[in-house]
């Protein structure tokens, strides 16, 4: 065995702040063969020990103390907007037994209360719990951001935030490298907080599953829908100019304004507000900045049940990939493939010198590498 796997851990730390010097050797004897007890004998002492401490475990707090008096010191540890203090676990410890004095504690942020009299065993078993309960709360709340960070879908049945910024920004990078766009359609239920205390919270929450489901319905596969947060859905849709984006926004306005919401009897009205953002159009190479443009967009000024798209201007149309441009001939719509021939004849010159040299063609392809 190595010397570094024969040390022993360190025992966890404990702070007792008491101004009675009998009540924090009393402690310190019932704990100290399972934990490392530090002492202060006031409540301005205990404070300045916490914050020089970041490895504390627990803290046991006497009621009256000068100084800072215990609820004073619950108060400014609860209140501190340090997460480490806030979540730390505290014991209350007084001579006083009565509920109300208990019950105080609680609402200043205890989590524990024990009086001076309690004996040995009782002691350690209330301080172990204690401290296991904050650790297993700290591993719970770390799996559940861990969850939230990777999981695809949330309770509307709808993608992730995390999903959403994912695909942007894979979205975003494929553009980059063919000279294409992408548009990100910001989505808000009109009056939310009405709707919400008008059906209740859950009935609420099922609304935003049910209008998940109409605006899925209207996407193509390579779209992605994702819940935001509250009211707020946005669609990442990759290769979509800002004219295809208005005529995108208007059929998912249409969707939610047709979503039939009953509640007790009564046709409940839902519309939602949706703005446009575009990589091209608003210069952006990365998801935040297009959720910043898209948000702005729809903030900018008051209204509802509308769609909110900016007209394009002509230096941010953005070319069509090969396949697309193909495609788009094969359907008659020349006229939209016109302002980029020269830009895929230059895409397309690497496979024209190919067959140029393999089939000896004899072509004249200077003038496209000059372009």
């Amino acid at each position: 065995m190595t010397e570094a796997a024969t040390e022993l851990a360190a025992l966890p730390r404990v702070l007792i702040v008491d101004d009675s010097r009998i009540v924090r050797a009393t402690v310190k004897k019932h704990l100290s063969t399972d934990y490392d007890v530090i002492e202060e004998a006031d409540g301005e002492a205990g404070w300045r020990r916490l914050q020089a401490e970041p490895g504390l475990q627990l803290l046991i707090s006497d009621l009256t103390m000068p100084e800072l008096d215990g609820l004073g010191l619950l108060a400014r540890i609860r209140g501190s907007g340090d997460a480490r203090l806030m979540q730390l676990p505290i014991i209350i410890i007084s001579g006083e037994e009565d509920e109300a004095t208990k019950q105080r504690c609680v609402e200043f942020g205890a989590n524990d209360f024990i009086t001076k009299s309690t004996d040995r065993a009782e002691m350690l078993a209330r301080v172990t719990a204690t401290i296991q309960l904050a650790q297993t709360q700290k591993e719970l709340e770390a799996a559940r951001l861990q969850q939230a960070a990777t999981s695809t879908t949330d309770h509307t049945g709808a993608g992730t935030h995390h999903l959403l910024m994912l695909q942007a920004e894979q979205a975003m990078a494929f553009a980059h490298r063919h000279h294409s766009e992408v548009t990100l359609l910001l989505i808000e239920v009109d009056h939310y907080q009405a709707l919400q205390d008008k059906l209740g919270v859950r009935l609420a929450e099922q609304m935003l599953g049910l209008l998940a489901k109409h605006l899925g319905a209207k996407l193509r596969r390579e779209d992605t829908l994702a819940h935001v947060e509250g009211p707020q859905f946005a669609v990442i849709s990759p290769s979509t100019s800002l004219n295809e984006a208005r005529i995108l926004g208007e059929r998912l306005r249409q969707a939610i304004a047709g979503a039939r919401v009953h509640y007790r009897d009564e046709l409940v009205s839902v519309t939602a507000s949706i703005a446009a953002a575009n990589s091209g159009h608003d210069a952006q190479d990365n998801a935040a900045g297009l959720f910043a443009a898209a948000s702005d967009r729809l903030y900018a000024e008051a209204g509802q049940n509308r769609v909110i798209v900016p007209t394009p201007g002509p230096g941010h149309i953005a070319a069509p990939l090969l396949a697309e441009a193909v495609l788009m001939l094969h359907k008659g719509r020349e006229d939209e493939v016109r302002p980029h021939v020269a830009h895929l004849m230059k895409n397309l010159l690497p496979l024209l010198k190919l067959a140029n040299e393999e089939l000896a063609l004899n072509w004249d392809l200077e003038r496209f590498e000059r372009r």
